[in-house]
């Protein structure tokens, strides 16, 4: 696999999730990050929903998210949003997902999400799902 380290990504709530707790594609996104494959940038505002969404529904894995959490803040670029208004999604908590990546200056948003999926992209910022980002960056 060729990784170019310099690729920035937004890595949507829902992926951080499944990867945790299901595994999968998601957590090959996941494994890229820690190892240092791709850079994260990531907001308060999606540390805040992640954390919410998985004491809310998948309290059991809250260990896990304390160490991922720990890893995120060490090695991810943490940007402060509201410098945008972005109002493009159809699920308006979508947009702090688009904002994030633009103030990050991201490559890619990585989600699993309909709502943002259906944008495509958005000011040079792809928005593509765990497989296709990986097919992306290693199509063999």
């Amino acid at each position: 696999m060729v990784i170019d380290k310099n690729i920035r990504v937004v890595v949507d709530s829902n992926v951080w999730i499944s990867g945790l707790i299901f595994g999968g594609q998601p957590e090959k996104i996941i494994k890229l990050f820690t190892e240092g494959h791709i850079l994260l940038i990531v907001s308060a505002e999606l540390l805040s929903e992640l954390r919410r969404k998985i004491i809310e529904k998948f309290p059991l894995f809250a260990p896990n998210l304390d160490l991922l959490e720990a890893s995120i803040l060490n090695d991810a670029i943490v940007v402060k949003l509201g410098s945008r208004t972005i109002n493009i999604s159809r699920d308006p908590d979508d947009n702090k997902v688009i904002e994030t990546a633009v103030i990050g200056n991201c490559n890619y948003i990585i989600s699993g999400d309909n709502d943002l999926l259906i944008i495509g992209s958005y000011k040079n910022i792809r928005i593509v799902n765990p497989t296709d980002f990986l097919n992306i960056i290693d199509p063999s």
